[in-house]
C-alpha cells in the first residue's frame, strides 16, 4: 500500500477508535471497561430473536416405553377425603333439588288459588264487552232522543 492510502486509513480508524497513547495498561483496561459498559444494547423490540421470548410452541415428544396397545391398568380408588367431599356435594345438590321442587309446588298452588278466585269473581265482574246489537240499539236510541229534542225546540 502507498503512504497516502495508509494515512487515510489511519484517519478513518481514528474516527471510530479511541487511542490511548502514553497511558498505562491499567488506564487503558479501565477505559475499555467504562466504554463497553456505556454502550447500550438495542431495545428488545428491535431484535429479531430474543432469548426471553419463546419462539416456537413446545413440540410433543413421544412417550418413553409406550407400547402399541392400550395400557391395562387397574383404576385407582379415590381417597377417603375425596369420597367425603363427593358425598357432601351430592347432599347439597339433593337439598337444592328438594328446595326447587318445594318452590315449584308452592308456585303451582298459588296459581291454582288465583285461578279459583278469578273464576269465583267472574260472575260479579261487569261485562266489558258490548255486543254489536247493543251498540246499534244504543246508537239508534240516541238518534231518536236527538230527534225528539229537536222537535221540542221547534
Amino acid at each position: 500500500m502507498s503512504a497516502p492510502a495508509e494515512a487515510l486509513e489511519q484517519q478513518d480508524l481514528d474516527k471510530f477508535f479511541t487511542v490511548f497513547d502514553g497511558s498505562s495498561s491499567e488506564d487503558v483496561s479501565h477505559a475499555r471497561q467504562l466504554w463497553s459498559s456505556m454502550s447500550l444494547l438495542p431495545p428488545l423490540e428491535s431484535r429479531l430473536v430474543s432469548a426471553d421470548i419463546r419462539q416456537r410452541l413446545p413440540v410433543s415428544r413421544p412417550q418413553r416405553g409406550s407400547s402399541t396397545g392400550p395400557k391395562l391398568t387397574a383404576p385407582v380408588p379415590p381417597s377417603v377425603p375425596a369420597l367425603r367431599q363427593r358425598r357432601e356435594e351430592r347432599r347439597r345438590y339433593v337439598a337444592m333439588a328438594d328446595q326447587r321442587r318445594e318452590i315449584l309446588a308452592l308456585l303451582g298452588r298459588q296459581r291454582e288459588q288465583r285461578i279459583q278466585k278469578e273464576l269465583i269473581s267472574v260472575d260479579f265482574k261487569p261485562k266489558v264487552k258490548i255486543s254489536r246489537e247493543k251498540t246499534m240499539k244504543l246508537q239508534h236510541s240516541d238518534c231518536e232522543m236527538d230527534q225528539e229534542l229537536v222537535r221540542q225546540l221547534q
